[in-house]
């Protein structure tokens, strides 16, 4: 009888190296039509046609949750494959150079391009803006505070389905809006474990779920549930009393949970099925695109608030064109200049 069982063992995790650059183009894509009436800051008229607005909830409902999941699954690889227990200040110290001084680099020049009005400038304020992450840079200290959440669970061996369904829980509680990273984290975190436990289970998954009917039905399940979100999903009124509010709150929250963790599976899935071929290696130019990640997300929404609120593309342009322009400028200005930035020193510390 022949073995079908899968094995992983590589030092190059060649789904990292694919779901990467997928979800960070569909970052790209989806900000290059919601950021078009909205974004940095200013604002329009313009208002995206309901097909539009279909194929932007499609697309974003997995999206920035499978970035956080990939962070926590190769956080696991290399703890429990490599071997690689960091003591906390070393840690520590490494994610903020990797996560925090770039946020600020960046987000210096973000808010003096984008935010800055010399009538409203308060130093507290500015300050408390520049460390939550100004613009889209918001990911970045959120995504450093769960490095060190997964840590800690890494660090006391906390690992087991009760954390996933524990953290689960907690990510769909409502929470006050915070500072500095943390009003996502509740959120995020449980995406980032997610990718942790999903690592260390990732055998048992791909001898059970790799299959074409599993990621077919993970997809159809994914397509049904963000029609559910945005057509049938029941909505909060002023006539409930605060525990049917709060039911509903927790229904809404588990069923875009549902949503998220199905179009991360459907995506994980359809790429393993692929990667877990016997000898299967990606194109160069695939693992490449994985290293420019980084510069993408940093620059992209710098050029399309640049196209979308200080040129007139908006009004020169059909409106059904504008979206599309403003991602192959936006997409294809970040690349080079991701590239250029990487040829330098400072380039490669900040974005490398």
């Amino acid at each position: 009888m022949v073995n079908t069982t899968y094995k992983v063992q590589k030092k190059l995790l060649y789904e990292v190296s694919i779901i990467r650059p997928i979800v960070i183009f569909l970052l790209v894509l989806l900000h290059s039509f919601t950021k078009i009436a909205n974004g940095g800051g200013y604002s329009n008229d313009y208002q995206l046609v309901a097909p539009y607005q279909w194929f932007c909830w499609l697309i974003s409902g997995f999206r920035i949750e499978t970035i956080a999941l990939i962070a926590g699954y190769v956080f696991s690889y290399q703890s429990h494959d490599l071997g690689r227990k960091n003591k906390f200040w070393p840690f520590v110290w490494k994610k903020f150079k990797r996560l925090i001084i770039p946020m600020i680099v960046f987000g210096l020049i973000y808010f003096f391009c984008f935010l800055f009005k010399t009538e409203e400038f308060c130093v507290k304020s500015f300050v408390i803006t520049l460390l939550s992450g100004c613009g889209h840079l918001w990911f970045l200290p959120m995504l450093f505070w769960c490095f060190l959440a997964i840590w800690l669970i890494d660090r006391i061996n906390l690992s087991s389905w009760l954390t996933l369904v524990l953290l689960a829980g907690v990510s769909i509680a409502p929470l006050p809006s915070l500072p500095l990273g943390f009003a996502r984290l509740p959120h995020f975190v449980f995406y980032v474990y997610a990718g942790y436990f999903l690592w260390t289970k990732r055998e048992f998954l791909f001898n059970h779920c790799l299959k074409m009917s599993y990621i077919v039905v993970f997809w159809l399940l994914y397509v049904l549930l963000v029609v559910f979100v945005h057509l049938l999903l029941p909505e909060t009124a002023s006539s409930m009393t605060t525990l049917q509010k709060g039911m509903v709150i927790g229904f809404s929250g588990l069923t875009k949970l549902l949503m998220s963790c199905c179009g991360i599976m459907a995506l994980y899935l359809t790429v393993c099925k692929t990667t877990t071929k016997e000898g299967y290696r990606p194109k160069q130019w695939v693992i490449n695109a994985s290293d420019d990640c980084y510069g993408v997300y940093v620059y992209h929404q710098f050029i399309l608030v640049c196209l979308y609120f200080f040129t007139t593309l908006v009004i020169a342009c059909h409106p059904l064109l504008v979206p599309w322009i403003g991602f192959i400028v936006a997409f294809g200005v970040s690349l080079f200049l991701t590239k250029l930035t990487l040829k330098t020193k400072i380039g490669r510390f900040l974005i490398g």
